[in-house]
């Protein structure tokens, strides 16, 4: 009996092995990786330029946004040095009806984010509201997917997450094959239960998961390069 179980765990063990072996060097079944937490944005300073705009029925002089304002999630205080994380981004508005409102806060410019992303996440400070909070990224080719952060029907500091689809596109097969995302804006919907007279939110250290891993070959700084080096007369 021994010797029977003997011969098949060498059986087995000599059909797995070099299965095993051959898929880690041919790359089959691996893939390196490495990932890194990255900050797009601390709002510690205004240098993205953020900006607010808002659907019908926004009140006179609304939506308001104001940089500097003190206040950061105790989560983040003290993982810096004094001082070194203080500030927060503010929203405020206010409609004249109830429905599907919403409100658009974004940079001036997409903010490329670096690598293969596979998650984002933001603090923020909810009022314990109905209301629905969403982030749009732009693959390269120009669609723009909506992804659900999540309710804001919360009170204080939150911090809100979504993963990246595996179905947007971030690689092509041909050089230069990283193809990254551009962060556009935050959405916030209102509930059509919910009132909308008076509403405040506030936004920190809007990070990413991404995987900054790059196959390295001979002629990849051309592959890097190539935009610029075509770019000139």
């Amino acid at each position: 009996m021994k010797l029977r179980f003997f011969i098949l765990f060498v059986i087995v063990f000599s059909i797995l092995i070099p299965t095993v072996l051959s898929a880690q060097y041919l790359g089959l079944g691996f893939k390196m990786e490495d990932i890194r937490s990255l900050i797009l944005d601390d709002f510690e300073t205004n240098d993205n330029n953020w900006q607010v705009t808002a659907s019908r029925f926004t009140v006179e002089r609304f939506p308001q946004l104001k940089v500097g304002v003190e206040g950061t999630p105790i989560a983040l205080s003290g993982a810096y040095a004094e001082g070194g994380n203080k500030y927060v981004l503010g929203v405020r508005s206010s409609f004249s009806r109830k429905g599907y409102n919403r409100i658009w806060i974004y940079p001036e410019k997409e903010i490329v984010i670096p690598g293969a992303v596979k998650k984002l996440d933001v603090w923020v400070w909810g009022g314990n509201y109905y209301y629905n909070l969403e982030v749009h990224i732009r693959d390269f080719r120009g669609v723009v997917h909506k992804l659900p952060l999540g309710s804001l029907h919360f009170i204080g500091w939150r911090n809100l997450s979504v993963e990246i689809p595996r179905q947007i596109p971030q690689f092509i097969r041909y050089l230069p094959m990283e193809k990254p995302l551009t962060f556009i804006r935050f959405v916030i919907w209102t509930e059509p239960v919910e009132r909308v007279d008076d509403y405040i939110i506030y936004f920190d250290h809007l990070k990413i998961l991404t995987d900054v891993y790059r196959e390295r070959f001979d002629g990849d700084v051309l592959a890097d390069e190539s935009k610029e080096i075509w770019s000139s007369e």
